[in-house]
């Protein structure tokens, strides 16, 4: 419904909706996420229960985040997860983002 005079993107959604998998069922399996910079993030209820998983490496944002929290480098992180560093960096900065705002 429009209010107000607002309107719907149709094509800026439609453009997003050709990258979302959708199962036999017809319902979305694995959406990738907006907003990682050049990480590839997904929620995909098969992996991680559908938090923020990398697609490289497979492993949960939160997980790889709270590592480098820890202690470890972004270098063992890349090696403990199989995540390129560009990726980890690029996680990293978005979570720094979120936190300050």
């Amino acid at each position: 419904m429009v209010r107000d005079g607002q309107h719907v993107f149709n094509e800026v959604v439609r453009q997003y909706l050709r990258r979302v998998e959708f199962a036999a069922d017809g319902y979305a399996q694995v959406i990738p996420l907006p907003g990682f910079g050049g990480a590839e993030v997904v929620a995909d209820p098969r992996r991680g229960f559908g938090q923020p998983t990398f697609v490289r490496g497979g492993a949960r944002v939160e997980d790889v985040i709270g590592l480098f929290l820890a202690g470890e480098t972004l270098v063992d992180d890349s090696a403990e997860f199989g995540v390129p560093m560009s990726e980890l960096e690029d996680a990293l900065r978005v979570a720094a983002a979120r936190h300050a705002a």
